[in-house]
């Protein structure tokens, strides 16, 4: 899997660093962490196995740096809202469904950010590997991050306790949609977002989410 070493080019810390991220996330997708070497990412930036060792310090490193500035860091629910759609800007708050959505295209747009997620968190099962923690761990640090916003709820959602009674509904989506991700990337292909349009209905069904879409 080693990749011919190209032509260095000097870039700044900030433009290096960006260009380590794009590539490792690329191959980490590919070839999973375990089967990767820190020779490969170099050769494949153009820097030598020093080079790389000075932004990421070690290969555990390389996951840290992957999860930390790549995907945790795109599809937020910040984005959505930064995004001007009417669904995220409504003053009485963001609609859950459309931010999922939104996310679903996101991702659907973004293969090699969902390989590189699904393939950290096949590996990850593993507690010897370096994103164990991150992947025990994500449930309760997804909550707390979407907890931050304020998000428009149904009456009868309000009734039985508001935003904190829909832990469990935001886990499945996100479940089901770790589940079409999956689908997504197997042949032959299908569309996420079409997937996810045969979900939304179950999740978030009618009456109750009608007008909070």
């Amino acid at each position: 899997m080693s990749t011919p070493r190209g032509k260095r080019v000097r870039l700044s810390a900030d433009e290096r660093r960006e260009q380590i991220v794009e590539t490792a996330t690329e191959l980490v997708g590919r070839y999973g962490f375990n089967g990767l070497s820190l020779q490969a990412v170099a050769d494949a930036v153009g820097i030598t196995q020093a080079g790389l060792l000075h932004y990421i310090g070690n290969k555990d490193g390389l996951v840290t740096l992957l999860l930390s500035e790549r995907y945790d860091r795109q599809g937020t629910p910040q984005d959505f809202l930064d995004s001007g759609d009417p669904a995220a800007t409504n003053p009485e708050g963001m609609s859950l469904p459309a931010y999922f959505r939104y996310l679903v295209a996101f991702n659907e747009a973004r293969p090699a950010l969902m390989q590189l997620y699904l393939a950290l968190g096949v590996e990850a099962t593993d507690p010897d590997h370096p994103a164990y923690d991150y992947f025990i761990d994500r449930p309760d640090k997804v909550w707390e991050h979407y907890s931050r916003y304020t998000w428009r709820l149904p009456p009868e959602v309000i009734e039985a306790g508001g935003w904190a009674s829909m832990r469990p509904l935001v886990e499945m989506a996100i479940e089901a949609m770790d589940g079409a991700q999956i689908r997504f990337l197997r042949e032959p292909p299908v569309s996420l977002s079409a997937e996810w349009a045969r979900w939304e209905p179950i999740l978030f069904p009618s009456p109750a989410w009608d007008g909070y879409r």
